[in-house]
C-alpha cells in the first residue's frame, strides 16, 4: 500500500501522522474482503468552508466516517467518495489508480479544527463503482437518495451539496425493502439515503457498490455437501448396478 496523500488548499491547514485500524457497520462483513484495510486521520484543521481530501494508490475506497468527539457529517457541506483521474474542486487530479474522500467544511463563520476521520479500503473487486446521481434539490431537512444497479452490493457512499451552507443531518445506507420519507427501496435494491439539515439546496449523492461476492460455505456445510454427494454417487452407483 502507498503512502497516504492529503488533499489540501491555501485556506486549510493539515497535520498528518499514523494510522490506526477500525471498523464500520455495513450490509455485510466489509473486512472480510480482499486487502481491507482502515485508516484514520490525524487532527484536520478546516479553515472557514476549508477543502481537505485522503487517498491511497492501488485499493478502492469503500466508505468513510468522522470519528472525533464533537464533530459529524453535519459539519461538512462536500462529503463524497473520489476516483481516477477526476479533479476535485480545489485542484487536485486523482491518478490512476487512486481512490479516496473529499471534504469540504460548511461554511459557519467558525471553521472546525481537531477533526479526524475514518476511512475504508480494499483490493479492487468485480463491479466496484462509485455512482453519481442526478443533481436533487433539497428543501430543509428533506429527505433524498440514490440506488445502485439492482442486485448491488453498497458498502457506503457520500453527497456534496452546491450550496456552501448546507450539510446533512443525516447520511446513511438503505437496504433492500427499507421504507425512507421519500422512498421505499425494492426488495433487491440497496442504495445511500441524505437528510439535509436546515438549509438545503442542490446536492449529488454517490452510492459506492460492486457485485456480491460469491457465498463460501462453511467447513462444516462443505462436510455435509461432502456426504449428501457420497450418498448420491453410490445411489446412482446402486442403480447402475440393478
Amino acid at each position: 500500500m502507498k503512502t497516504m496523500k492529503t488533499l489540501t488548499t491555501a485556506g486549510l491547514a493539515v497535520a498528518l501522522s499514523g494510522l490506526m485500524s477500525g471498523a464500520q457497520a455495513a450490509p455485510f462483513d466489509i473486512t472480510t474482503l480482499p486487502g481491507y484495510q482502515a485508516v484514520m486521520t490525524s487532527s484536520l484543521n478546516f479553515g472557514d468552508g476549508g477543502w481537505a481530501g485522503w487517498s491511497v494508490d492501488g485499493k478502492v475506497v469503500l466508505g468513510a466516517k468522522v470519528i472525533s468527539a464533537g464533530d459529524s457529517i453535519s459539519d461538512f457541506s462536500v462529503f463524497r467518495p473520489f476516483g481516477p483521474s477526476a479533479t476535485t474542486p480545489f485542484g487536485y487530479t486523482y491518478g490512476a489508480n487512486e481512490y479516496g474522500f473529499i471534504f469540504r467544511d460548511a461554511v459557519n463563520g467558525v471553521g472546525n479544527t481537531g477533526v479526524q476521520i475514518e476511512l475504508y479500503f480494499a483490493n479492487m473487486m468485480a463491479g466496484y463503482t462509485i455512482t453519481e446521481s442526478n443533481t436533487l434539490n433539497y428543501g430543509g431537512t428533506g429527505w433524498g437518495g440514490w440506488s445502485a444497479p439492482s442486485g448491488d452490493v453498497v458498502s457506503g457512499g457520500g453527497y456534496a451539496f452546491s450550496t456552501t451552507t448546507a450539510s446533512a443531518a443525516s447520511s446513511q445506507f438503505a437496504d433492500g425493502g427499507s421504507f425512507w420519507p421519500h422512498y421505499t427501496f425494492g426488495a433487491d435494491e440497496q442504495g445511500w439515503v441524505v437528510q439535509s439539515a436546515a438549509v438545503g439546496g442542490p446536492a449529488k449523492v454517490y452510492v459506492i457498490s460492486f457485485d456480491a461476492p460469491a457465498q463460501v460455505p462453511e467447513p462444516g456445510t462443505l462436510a455435509l455437501v461432502g456426504i449428501a454427494g457420497l450418498a448420491m454417487v453410490a445411489g446412482l452407483r446402486r442403480r447402475k448396478t440393478a
